[in-house]
């Protein structure tokens, strides 16, 4: 039972005052007047008790009325009956995002987090649709909403409660964006079962530190829905500094020319740091210190790059280590020295090295060399001897030139290995080359008349030779003119693919798949005689993607974060098993054939065997992680997203409650009862103490008057 007005409960203090009064002793009993005693002065009689309780069952009725009066005024009502009107066991949807990110390795954010996961999973009513999730970088479903509709309220509770304990941070970025997405994705798959009730309210519980490095950019292609509601239970960071060490990209500084340069990186101080000072010093693979630390004055919101020279080759680096900072999860930069890859592109042509009119005066300049590979142009004479190795084979062919049967024969060998071969029409004639290259009748290249120039004008981007200019702000060739081309016969050189027409619809690239290789035919020179390419900014990333076209898993050692997709290196070892040795001393084995390794899910150095070598590679944290800063939350109202009043959503529930309190109390109206009650237990009491009244000893004054 609870009453609408409990104040008036403090009227049963009232109680005390029958109580009082019945202690209180008045003159004695049976008193008689005599005349004779009439100018005697009046003595007391001497109390042999001072206190005793007289005429319990009136004190007990007197009691009971006061008691009576006062619960009725506070208005009582039975809660049992209420419980079904108040809307406590609301239908609604609600999904809840736990952020399993990196940034959670701070303090005791992690056990805060799960703290507050519970909290919202136990107070999930009965009634309410309840899927968990948690998410980094991606998002993953901890209980969906399928697994959630077949169990029953309490073993849902139990379960979401078991999984959310084996729940640990990751060691990913933070992609909040697409987690939100994801959640609204989620939460409007589900059919809304009571047709008769319409759509089912939409929550999205997200519990995060919030931070900076957040990646927002998902969000911007979301309309929120309109009944949907975030509501966001942002973990404290408390006051704690942080500080991160970075890798900057050094391919493309000059003098970096191995892994014995020097190595740029970036020591970031977040903007809520206490600190200033830190140092950065090499360690071994066993964590031991090697060298001189480094000193960087770093002032809060602010960064430093730093320039560290690797100690000697003898001495095996595996990390550089940030110290003076509080939170170390993002200390820990790790860098492996990286083998230099060597290729060779072979050059068929009469042209000579210094003799910029020709083509091999621009090829000997358009590969630069950097620290990760080393490109050596190895120009031959028509009648030269080709002299390809099947073992190494160079990743790249260029001919210009006719050449023997013989040799064309050798090139199509190359092709059918796997080789990639470029076909350089650059000059009008009888391509037998070209013929016996793709294994066609020999037909005469014509040179194709135009008017003054001509520029592309259709070209396939998805192709991976022209993927590096997908982009709308490198995919514009007008500024490369053409002055002269051969007209090429696509249908002539059997099954091909045109790459590039010009604007007039000749085609102008073509490719033929040819065995396991591929063969290209280019209708036109780069030479100033025939066109601009070579002179503008499109040809080095054209000549690079050929390059890579044969083997396009570029290997990078050093550039990895954490869940990158890490394209392996071709190592001799093709048909042959792979084995990948992380981190943790875990050993992954792929399956023949893999291209790549995503297992990336740690820091730290992973190495990769194979039958011909090893390679080894670096995974760091994301640099955006460190970046601890809180994120405003009205940033997610600014992408669109319906925050919940947490204040006027407890309002409005308290209004609810009053209001079915008052209508459930007017309906039941329990103080009518009490207050005939406690007229009832009046009336008994003033008979009762009227009869006891009767027999009285006071009464002998009447009848002795009367007498």
């Amino acid at each position: 039972m609870s009453a609408l007005s409990p104040l008036y409960l403090l009227g049963l203090l009232a109680v005390a005052a029958p109580i009082v009064f019945h202690l209180i002793r008045r003159s004695p009993r049976g008193e008689v007047p005599f005349s004779s005693l009439l100018f005697l002065a009046p003595s007391p009689p001497r109390l042999t008790r001072r206190s005793r309780l007289d005429n319990l069952l009136l004190l007990i009725l007197r009691a009971s009325a006061l008691c009576l009066l006062a619960v009725a005024f506070a208005r009582p009502f039975l809660r049992q009956e209420a419980l079904g009107n108040l809307g406590e066991d609301p239908q609604r949807r609600v999904a809840v995002l736990i952020d399993t990110s990196a940034s959670l390795r701070r303090g005791d954010l992690w056990t805060q987090a799960k703290a507050i996961a519970g909290r919202v999973i136990a107070e999930c009513q009965p009634a309410e649709e309840l899927a968990v999730f948690a998410f980094d970088t991606t998002t993953r479903p901890v209980l969906d909403f399928a697994e959630s509709a077949k169990l029953d309220p309490a073993r849902r509770r139990t379960v979401a409660m078991a999984r959310l304990d084996r729940l640990e941070p990751t060691w990913a970025a933070t992609n909040l964006g697409q987690a939100l997405v994801d959640a609204v994705a989620a939460i409007e798959d589900v059919a809304d079962t009571r047709e008769k009730t319409g759509r089912m309210p939409r929550r999205i519980v997200l519990i995060s530190d919030l931070q900076q490095g957040s990646r927002l950019d998902a969000l911007g292609e979301l309309e929120w829905p309109k009944d949907a509601e975030l509501d966001v239970k942002k973990v404290p960071a408390g006051s704690g500094s942080n500080a991160g060490l970075h890798r900057l990209d050094h391919s493309g500084e000059p003098g970096s020319t191995g892994a014995a340069g020097d190595r740029r990186v970036r020591v970031f101080n977040d903007a809520g740091s206490n600190r200033e000072r830190f140092t950065v010093r090499w360690t071994g693979a066993t964590g031991s210190a090697i060298g001189e630390p480094i000193d960087a004055y770093v002032p809060p919101g602010e960064s430093r790059v730093l320039r560290v020279s690797r100690p000697p080759p003898s001495t095996p680096t595996h990390a550089l280590v940030l110290t003076g900072d509080a939170q170390p999860f993002d200390n820990t930069l790790y860098l492996v020295e990286e083998k230099k890859d060597e290729a060779t592109v072979l050059f068929v042509g009469p042209d000579k090295p210094d003799d910029p009119n020709g083509l091999l005066y621009y090829l000997l300049r358009v590969f630069p060399e950097s620290a990760r590979r080393s490109v050596r142009i190895d120009a031959r004479q028509p009648a030269a001897a080709l002299a390809i190795e099947s073992d190494h084979r160079p990743p790249l062919l260029i001919v210009a030139a006719e050449t023997s049967r013989e040799k064309a024969l050798q090139l199509r060998k190359y092709i059918e290995a796997g080789g990639t071969l470029v076909y350089v029409a650059a000059r009008p004639g009888r391509a037998e080359t070209l013929a016996t290259l793709a294994d066609v009748a020999p037909r005469a290249l014509l040179e194709a008349a135009i008017p003054r120039d001509v520029m592309l004008g259709e070209i396939a981007f998805d192709h991976p030779v022209f993927a590096p200019f997908a982009g709308a702000q490198y995919s514009d060739f007008t500024k490369i003119h053409f002055w002269k081309y051969r007209r090429l016969d696509p249908a002539a050189l059997g099954e091909v693919r045109v790459l590039a027409r010009f604007e007039n619809g000749d085609a102008a690239f073509v490719e033929k798949s040819i065995g396991k290789g591929s063969l290209f035919v280019l209708a036109s020179g780069w030479n100033p005689a025939d066109s601009q390419l070579a002179r503008s900014s499109k040809f080095v990333p054209l000549m690079s993607a050929l390059l890579d076209h044969r083997d396009p898993r570029a290997f990078d050692a050093e550039s990895h974060t954490v869940g990158d997709r890490v394209a392996l290196p071709a190592m001799g070892g093709d048909g042959k098993a792979l084995v990948v040795h992380k981190p943790s001393g875990d050993r992954v084995a792929l399956p023949a054939g893999s291209t790549s390794f995503d297992a990336t899910d740690e820091p730290g150095v992973y190495t990769i065997e194979t039958p011909a070598a090893a390679r080894s590679f670096a995974v760091n944290l994301d640099p955006a992680e460190s970046k601890t800063s809180p994120l405003a939350v009205e940033t997610l109202e600014q992408y669109g997203c319906r925050l919940s009043k947490p204040s006027r959503a407890h309002v409005d529930r308290e209004r609810l409650r009053q209001m079915h309190n008052a209508e459930l109390e007017g309906r039941q109206k329990l103080w009518r009862w009490l207050i005939l009650a406690a007229i009832g237990v009046l009336i008994v009491e003033t008979w009762l103490a009227g009869r006891l009244n009767i027999k009285r000893p006071r009464l002998a004054h009447a009848e002795a008057l009367a007498t």
